[in-house]
């Protein structure tokens, strides 16, 4: 079962003030420990997918560049399935959440092999997050979708296929995209 990861590094970080995948964690960059977060899970291939900043190079991963970053994540998304071949199923990550648990994202990743045809989400508390699994026969639609779309569309028109797995992990909901969400870092 082929199984990748696609890590969204495009955007501004403009609430932030400073670029979010830059900034560190326990020594690691966030861009990077979204990537420590996919190869802990088994993926490959990984694509990071850049836009706003030039990121340095993650070992092992395939570089994407997306030039239209300011249209918004959908297009950062499309770019690196792009690059991704003909995956059993793709994990969404992005660097808003480096404090993630490894075993969450593990635990969703074997969710899905149990069940490969659904599109799985982490819960916590009975509030759905991220990161998201998308299966192979949800990618050409994923895909496709017009700028102006969300994923969120295609989620909702696809609501037969949407799991969750229950997490103790608060990070699956915690999005950091403020100086002072820094503050909750472990």
């Amino acid at each position: 079962m082929s199984f990748a990861a696609v890590v969204l590094a495009a955007g501004a970080s403009t609430r932030m003030g400073r670029p979010k995948a830059l900034l560190k964690l326990h020594g690691r960059s966030f861009v990077g420990c979204a990537v420590d977060l996919a190869v802990a899970a088994g993926c490959a291939p990984i694509a990071v997918v850049t836009g706003a900043i030039d990121l340095p190079d993650e070992p092992g991963t395939l570089r994407v560049h997306n030039p239209d970053w300011p249209l918004g994540q959908l297009g950062s998304l499309q770019r690196g399935l792009a690059a991704l071949g003909d995956p059993t199923g793709v994990l969404v990550l992005t660097v808003d959440r480096p404090h993630l648990r490894p075993d969450t994202v593990v635990a969703l990743v074997a969710a899905f092999r149990g069940a490969p045809d659904c599109l799985w989400q982490p819960e916590h508390r009975g509030r759905r997050g991220h990161p998201q699994i998308y299966p192979a026969a949800l990618l050409p639609a994923l895909a496709a979708l017009p700028p102006d779309a969300s994923p969120r569309d295609l989620i909702a028109g696809h609501a037969a296929l949407r799991r969750t797995l229950a997490v103790d992990d608060p990070a699956v909901l915690d999005n950091l995209d403020r100086p002072e969400d820094l503050a909750r870092l472990p």
